[in-house]
């Protein structure tokens, strides 16, 4: 299990020896009288087996380099298995474990005390809150500024310019850009999504909580595709149905949609083509082309059902449901065509219904069972044009599995639709406490059902969370999150007029040229850097340059009311 621990020949046992990131050491000593058996595995790792890490020599001190990134039970083994712990190592520590018949299961203790690896993170944050102190001080104190001088400037005009001023007063002239037509609460819950992505994808200052979960659970960085196939349904929701305003023919909105939808799955296919030597090996999922069929399914299910006028009858407070029930029911009959094939398809030597990710997963009775019906779905169409990672760090080596395979396109349609839904409440009703108060009962139930499906546990539950898997109940969760997140938007930036969405707003706008753009130059300069010390500092200043250098280009194309769609 070498991604969790292993012998320290250099590191820790070397004075000017420097620790990476999520790295401590661990002596053991071995006061039996034989040898022993040392095993270890993350708590993470669901119903699993200690893995053999190494062997203790008989009264002999041996030193480990351990991962700090989960909790990490072990043991060792007599002819028993003796001292079951579990510990949460802290990076940079040096710790000591005494094994001994005479003093039993003796408390692990800390030799040299760790570092504190969230101060750069925390730095950040007060850093960046001091920015914005000073960026809005500076912009009232500057408005005062203006404000003081025009109000003493008196402008001198003659005779024949009042005149003609009071006989044909000339109107204010609108300046109507691209950008000013757009919502800004969309734009920023867009912008918060892309930026976020950015990060992560980058790194996130390789933090455990900023990257992808193992395979259960929900991390912040496993919100961001969710969400941004969700803000993708509402402003299908508000463009189809300006379409279909501006044209009488679904035809061409649909073929419309099918260029555009083919026209991202190219571009995914160009990304993926910087990770393959060969066509051989060239990866067809991935994310662009899970949002450009999910984005063609439902646009085309929205055109041809769509009606082009609203018309609530006696059941108003349902008419946004009510109006859309055929949508509606083509929408849940792919959410249970993907529930019955997911725990109903036989798949040989695997449980039905199984949805973990195979490895030491379930004490390796599964070993061969990685994603279930969905990964062997994906195996079975892709064969080698697939996600090609078969190391996990907390189940070790499973099979292939797609996280943007078949199944989980489908459940991405159910995201986008769910999208699509809270852009209706946003056509449908008039007052700002309608829309609000739906897209927060919207999230309670979406909420609630997650929380039955998965027993409110990442790993429990009829359905437990998996982004790996998209599963059901993640879905849910992570679309809850969007229903409540845009609700506070829209209130503080559209309702009530307190907060621009700047800066979120600026990449909001090019959404789909800066993930493109990210994608392309992830890790070449100017935009990344590589550093010979890697720590979460380094790492993390390295990230958020990233993410700041694609803002302020985002915030270039903004003042220019460039918009790159495709």
């Amino acid at each position: 299990m070498a991604s969790v621990i292993k012998q320290a020949t250099n590191v820790c046992l070397n004075s000017n020896g420097s620790l990476g990131i999520d790295q401590a050491c661990l002596s053991i000593i071995n006061k039996y009288k034989q040898n022993l058996t040392f095993y270890s595995t993350f708590s993470e790792c669901r119903l699993c087996h200690g893995i053999p890490t190494t062997n203790l020599s008989a009264e002999s001190n041996t030193t480990l380099l351990v991962s700090t990134k989960y909790p990490l039970h072990m043991y060792y083994m007599t002819n028993l298995e003796w001292c079951h712990t579990t510990y949460v190592f802290k990076e940079h520590g040096s710790y000591g474990w005494n094994l001994s018949a005479k003093e039993l299961c003796s408390d692990i203790y800390v030799i040299n005390e760790p570092s504190d690896a969230y101060f750069p993170l925390l730095a950040a944050l007060v850093i960046l809150i001091m920015l914005i102190i000073v960026i809005q001080t500076g912009k009232v104190i500057l408005r005062a500024i203006k404000y003081y001088f025009e109000r003493d400037t008196t402008y001198i005009h003659d005779d024949l310019t009042r005149l003609q001023e009071s006989e044909s007063p000339v109107q204010p002239i609108m300046n109507i850009t691209r950008l000013s037509t757009r919502i800004q609460s969309v734009d920023t819950f867009r912008g918060i999504a892309i930026l976020l992505m950015i990060f992560v994808n980058n790194g996130g200052g390789e933090y455990v909580f900023f990257n992808h979960s193992a395979w259960f659970g929900l991390t912040v960085a496993d919100l961001v595709l969710p969400w941004f196939a969700w803000i993708m349904g509402l402003t299908i929701a508000i463009s189809k149905r300006a379409e279909l305003r501006n044209t009488s023919s679904r035809s061409k909105i649909i073929l419309r949609n099918f260029a555009r939808s083919l026209v991202l799955i190219v571009l995914g296919l160009m990304i993926n083509s910087q990770k393959s030597k060969y066509l051989e090996d060239l990866r067809f999922p991935g994310v662009l082309q899970l949002l450009a069929i999910s984005y063609f399914v439902c646009t085309v299910i929205e055109t041809i059902f769509m009606k082009s006028h609203l018309q609530f009858g006696r059941f108003f407070i349902l008419g946004d449901i009510l109006e859309n029930w055929i949508q509606w029911l083509i929408i849940l009959s792919i959410v249970t065509a993907h529930t019955l094939i997911t725990f109903l398809l036989p798949v040989a030597n695997c449980p039905k219904g199984y949805l973990g990710p195979g490895g030491y997963d379930t004490f390796k009775k599964y070993i061969n069972c990685t994603g279930g019906a969905a990964g062997y779905i994906d195996r079975y169409v892709f064969g080698n044009h697939m996600y090609a990672q078969t190391q996990n760090p907390v189940y070790g080596v499973i099979l292939r599995h797609d996280p943007e395979g078949i199944m989980n396109t489908l459940s991405a349609i159910f995201i986008v639709y769910l999208g699509i839904h809270a852009g209706k409440i946003l056509l449908y009703y008039y007052q700002c406490s309608s829309k609000i108060l739906r897209w927060l009962l919207w999230s309670l139930i979406t909420g609630i059902i997650a929380g039955f499906l998965c027993n409110f546990s990442k790993e429990d539950g009829i359905v437990p969370l998996s982004k790996k898997m998209m599963t059901i109940s993640f879905v849910l969760t992570t679309c809850s999150f969007a229903f409540l997140l845009f609700a506070i938007l829209y209130y503080l930036i559209d309702y009530k007029q307190f907060w621009t969405g700047t800066p979120f707003v600026y990449a909001g706008a090019n959404s789909i040229f800066l993930y493109i753009g990210h994608s392309v130059t992830m890790g070449l300069f100017p935009w990344s850097w590589k550093e010979n010390d890697q720590t979460h500092s380094t790492q993390l200043v390295i990230n958020l340059w990233t993410t700041a250098l694609w803002l302020l280009i985002a915030h270039l194309l903004y003042k220019k009311d460039i918009v790159i769609t495709v």
